[in-house]
C-alpha cells in the first residue's frame, strides 16, 4: 500500500506536470481540523482543467494512481446519464486494491467563478493561473449544527410522533421491513435531528457530528451513548417493540431539553396520547 505521503506526492506530481490541469485543491477529512485522519481516510481532490472533456471521456485516467478495485462515476448514473459533450463537473470515486481511495472531481476552468462561493475546508495544492477564486479555507463553520427555528422544531417533533404510528401498524401486521424501515430510517432521521440540537445547545452550536453523525460519541456521555446504541433492535418483533418505546422515550427526553433551552413550546399531552395509543395497539396485536 502506498503511504499517505507517497499517494499525496503522486497526486501533486500529476497536477503539476500535466499542463491541462490548471489548478488543484484538496478537501475532506485530510484538511478538516478535528476530523478522523487514518489509513481509512480518502483523498478528496479537485482538478480544475482547461477542457474537462479530455478527462471525462478517459475512464482509464484513474489507473495512473494504482490498481483499481472498484470505481464509481456518480455523475453518470443510469437514471441521469452524463452529457460527455458538455462541460459539467465530473467525479471519479476510486477504491484501489492497496487500500487507498481517491475521490477526484474535475471542474472545467470556465466554471471557476463559482468557487468564490465555496465554503468547506480546503487546501490549494496548485494554482498555475493564480485564480483569485481559489483560496485556503480553514474554518469548518459550514458543517456546524444549525440552531432550529421554532417552526422547524415543531415539524420534527410532529413528524417523529406521526411516523411512530406507522411503525406500530407495521409491527401489528408483522410487516417486517416496512416497520423496520419506518423506525430505522424515517423515525431515526427525526431522532438524529433532535440529538444534534441537544449537542449544538451544549456546545454553543460550534461543533459538527460529521457525516451520518459519525462523531456522536465525541459529544455524548457514556450513558447517553449506551442509551443510543441500545435503541437498535434485533430481528425479533418483541425486541422491535421494546426498542420503539426506548426511542420514543429518549426522543421525548431530548425534545423537552431542547424546548426548554431554546424557549419553544412543547405539547407533552399529545406525546403521552400517542404513546398510550402505541401501547394499546401493542396490547391488542
Amino acid at each position: 500500500m502506498k503511504s499517505y505521503d507517497e499517494m499525496y506526492d503522486l497526486i501533486l506530481k500529476t497536477a503539476t506536470e500535466d499542463d491541462r490541469i490548471r489548478a488543484a485543491t484538496m478537501e475532506g477529512s485530510n484538511v478538516t481540523k478535528g476530523a478522523v485522519h487514518d489509513e481509512f481516510s480518502d483523498f478528496d481532490i479537485t482538478f480544475f482543467v482547461s477542457d474537462i472533456r479530455e478527462f471525462t471521456r478517459d475512464h482509464d485516467y484513474m489507473k495512473r494512481f494504482g490498481d483499481i478495485l472498484i470505481m464509481q462515476m456518480p455523475d453518470d448514473y443510469y437514471a441521469e446519464p452524463y452529457d460527455y459533450n458538455g462541460r459539467s463537473r465530473f467525479a471519479y470515486l476510486t477504491q484501489y486494491k492497496d487500500g487507498n481511495r481517491i475521490d477526484l472531481t474535475f471542474i472545467d476552468v470556465s466554471e471557476i467563478g463559482k468557487q468564490a462561493e465555496f465554503s468547506e475546508p480546503r487546501t490549494v495544492l496548485v494554482n498555475k493561473d493564480d485564480f483569485k477564486e481559489l483560496v485556503e479555507i480553514t474554518s469548518k463553520e459550514c458543517f456546524y449544527i444549525k440552531k432550529p427555528s421554532e417552526f422547524e422544531f415543531f415539524g420534527i417533533v410532529n413528524e417523529f410522533r406521526w411516523i411512530s404510528n406507522y411503525v406500530t401498524k407495521g409491527l401489528c401486521r408483522h410487516e417486517f421491513y416496512y416497520a423496520r424501515r419506518m423506525m430505522e430510517e424515517y423515525m431515526m432521521n427525526m431522532f438524529l435531528k433532535m440529538i444534534n440540537w441537544k449537542i449544538g445547545i451544549d456546545n454553543d452550536f460550534q461543533v459538527t457530528t460529521g457525516a451520518c453523525c459519525k462523531y456522536l460519541k465525541n459529544y455524548l456521555t457514556e450513558e447517553e451513548m449506551t442509551h443510543f446504541e441500545g435503541m437498535f433492535p434485533s430481528g425479533d418483533y418483541e425486541d422491535m417493540w421494546e426498542k420503539l418505546f426506548l426511542m420514543y422515550d429518549f426522543f421525548e427526553e431530548l425534545s423537552v431539553y431542547v424546548a426548554e433551552k431554546l424557549g419553544f413550546p412543547l405539547d407533552l399531552e399529545e406525546s403521552n396520547n400517542v404513546r398510550e395509543f402505541m401501547a394499546m395497539r401493542r396490547a391488542h396485536k
